[in-house]
């Protein structure tokens, strides 16, 4: 049976306990694949990675020293599924937010999976230059690279997904401070890489929010982009806000459900 669902979620490096709440919130429900976004090396990461290795699911995770310390993890929790990490050479700025996998049901059918976390800079409030320089490297270095991961295997379905820090266009809440860079790319992936983003797919104008900040300002930060094969397949592309409302993170989850 191929893959029927995909949940994304910042974990925004969980403590223990938060990580606890993780699992306890997600795990009831039948997801086939999580893509768990701004992992750590610390002992709530951990507890993630643990429990699901020891229920069977298999566990793929990125080098943490090239993520710059956050990085990705994509949990595959039925027994079927057999996940291959694709053996190529990341972006050239920040290679551990990327984590490119071929996950292969029991019938032998193949979804490619790239989870990621895009760089961050602060759409609300005026971030450091910094900061704001290292986004412009990863956005740029990233859209260079998405070719490559395409041309790996580019007739076979693939989602790309995660928290990719690209503010969607459609919001309420003033965001003085979005990098012209960020929505150029968002347009890009569906204009020179060739995707279409699920969420809008199913809900043309929402301006729901996955993040929100201290101060109750927020945005669609996580996404999942589809191969134009896979359309006809996405039932439904929604956001569930428990996580974030229980204060286990500051993003809401994001389910990708497919027909079979």
């Amino acid at each position: 049976m191929p893959v029927r669902s995909l949940l994304a979620l910042n974990v925004a490096a969980p403590t223990r306990e938060r990580a606890r709440g993780v699992l306890e919130l997600l795990w009831p429900d039948e997801d086939d694949v999580w893509v768990l976004t701004e992992t750590s090396g610390g002992e709530g990461t951990r507890l993630l990675a643990q429990v699901c290795r020891a229920a069977g699911h298999g566990v793929h995770v990125t080098d943490r020293a090239s993520a710059g310390g956050r990085g990705v993890m994509v949990v595959t929790r039925r027994p079927d599924l057999v996940a291959e990490v694709e053996e190529l050479p990341g972006p050239s700025v920040l290679p551990g937010r990327v984590l490119p996998l071929r996950v292969t049901d029991g019938g032998g059918e193949v979804l490619r999976v790239l989870g990621v976390y895009g760089a961050a800079s602060d759409p609300v409030r005026y971030s450091s230059a910094t900061q704001r320089r290292r986004k412009r490297e990863w956005l740029a270095a990233l859209d260079a690279w998405l070719p490559a991961w395409r041309s790996v295997d580019p007739d076979a379905p693939g989602v790309v997904v995660g928290d990719l820090n690209l503010v969607d266009p459609l919001h309420d809440d003033p965001l003085p401070h979005v990098l012209l860079e960020e929505t150029e790319l968002l347009a890009g992936l569906e204009g020179r890489h060739g995707l279409v983003d699920a969420f809008r797919l199913r809900h043309p104008a929402s301006t729901e929010v996955s993040w929100v900040d201290h101060s109750g300002v927020g945005c669609r930060y996580d996404h999942a982009f589809v191969t134009p094969d896979l359309v006809p397949r996405v039932v439904a592309c929604d956001l569930h806000q428990a996580p974030r409302e229980a204060g286990l993170t500051d993003h809401a989850a994001l389910r990708l459900v497919l027909e079979g």
